[in-house]
């Protein structure tokens, strides 16, 4: 039959109805589409149900869930060509070949431009990537093909407004954003979009009162609620200090409570490193956060996960951990299939990067300056917002500082307050440039 996509899908009309609001819950972030899924993936012949399914098995980033989704994939047989091309993707992203499951993707959707499950998909797998331009290109090209009367089409400006934000056209990212909510108000992605897009601009205050505003969309049991918890805490950060940021990450972003997803430990790592950089410590929320991630050793799997588990390891000082792993992910660098996504990754950026915080964490500034200098411009290889890779390129600028390179201190720190005039933290380190500099 086909769907309301316009697409032949298999399974009972049950089945394709609750694909097709699975599919609707996840464009807006919201749990629910679990529940539906299962409905769908419990009709032997909806083959599509499963493979979204082992899609969003590996949207989880980890190696274990992915790979659990994935395994039950041998239960599916394709019996056309849309399903064996999804198939084709899911098998490229599982084994590590992320770069050949987005060209797989593209072929996919231009075939079937309207594909709801290949643009998701895509769009979290370009994210992880680190690759903006097609987290622009993707929903732009989407917004032509799809119908504009589908109750799911305000939601592409959403994801388009993020590719926007990504690539650094803010203005463009905000009407996007706008536009989207315009059309679809409660879309939790669109306001995702619309607070990267201000936090990258410096303006706290004007995405605390976003988030208060919005917070009966986001606050509840949300796909992102974690998540744009951890931005609110960014937001604290500037315009409140650590306190309130603290407050915030032990009441929403993760209290050390058990089997947190890797993407909460992510948010935990990134705004408990912002802290330490500023001298505030964390006691032992570091420890936890260093003992979940040990939990989970993947064998490098994922660049973007393994730097954040490094700076786990490093805040609680646990170095012999944080030197292990940065050895796993020298050995997975050294990998020459060109297939393997990850190890290009990690050899041209994401190494580096974990060097370069350790180095931090040794007391080596200098040395942290030297690795993490050359590729400061590259680390959306290893995936990831700009707002979340900014750890790194703070820990940067406080190595630069705290190494007495004034001169090199003075140019992070003017690009950073060219980006971000308002932001309280930037202007404090250029009041210790201009201290050093004397």
């Amino acid at each position: 039959m086909k769907d309301r996509f316009g697409l032949e899908t298999r399974g009972t009309p049950r089945a394709v109805a609750a694909l097709e609001q699975a599919l609707e819950a996840l464009f807006a972030m919201r749990p629910e589409a679990m529940g539906f899924l299962k409905t769908a993936a419990s009709d032997p012949e909806c083959a599509l149900g499963r493979m979204l399914g082992a899609y969003l098995g590996l949207m989880s980033s980890e190696r274990g869930p992915g790979g659990a989704g994935v395994a039950r994939r041998g239960q599916i047989a394709p019996a056309d060509d849309r399903e064996a091309a999804h198939l084709s993707v899911i098998r490229a992203w599982a084994a590590g070949d992320w770069a050949g499951a987005s060209r797989r993707l593209d072929d996919l959707l231009e075939a079937w431009p309207a594909d709801p499950i290949a643009l998701n998909a895509g769009h979290q797998l370009d994210f992880f990537m680190g690759d903006a331009e097609r987290l622009r290109s993707r929903p732009t090209e989407a917004l032509q093909a799809w119908d504009p009367g589908d109750p799911a089409y305000p939601y592409l400006s959403g994801m388009q407004a993020f590719g926007l934000e990504e690539l650094g056209d803010y203005p463009a990212a905000e009407a996007a954003a706008r536009r989207a909510l315009d059309g679809a108000p409660r879309d939790v992605w669109a306001q995702h979009a619309l607070v990267h897009a201000l936090e990258m601009q410096g303006r706290s205050q004007a995405g605390l009162d976003l988030l208060e505003a919005r917070r009966a969309d986001w606050a509840h049991d949300h796909f992102l609620k974690v998540h744009t918890s951890w931005h609110a805490a960014l937001f604290a950060l500037e315009t409140d200090g650590a306190e309130r940021a603290l407050a915030l990450h032990d009441a929403a972003v993760w209290d050390g409570g058990p089997d947190p997803l890797a993407m909460t430990l992510i948010d935990s790592a990134g705004l408990l490193w912002r802290l330490k950089l500023d001298g505030v410590e964390a006691g032992g929320r570091w420890d936890r956060l260093s003992e979940e991630w040990a939990l989970r050793d993947e064998g490098a799997w994922y660049a973007f996960n393994d730097l954040h588990a490094v700076l786990a390891h490093c805040g609680a000082g646990r170095l012999e951990r944080a030197r292990a792993l940065v050895d796993r992910m020298a050995a997975a660098a050294a990998n020459p299939d060109p297939a393997a996504t990850n190890a290009q990754a990690l050899r041209s950026a994401g190494l580096p990067a974990a060097r370069g915080v350790l180095a931090f964490a040794e007391g080596d500034f200098a040395a942290c300056v030297a690795w993490l200098a050359p590729v400061r411009r590259l680390l959306s290889v290893f995936g990831g917002s700009h707002a979340q890779r900014d750890a790194w390129q703070r820990t940067l600028l406080v190595a630069a500082l705290r190494s007495g390179q004034a001169g090199f201190a003075r140019v992070l720190v003017e690009e950073r307050l060219a980006e971000r005039p308002e932001s309280p933290w930037s202007q404090a380190r250029l009041a210790e440039v201009d201290a050093l500099s004397r």
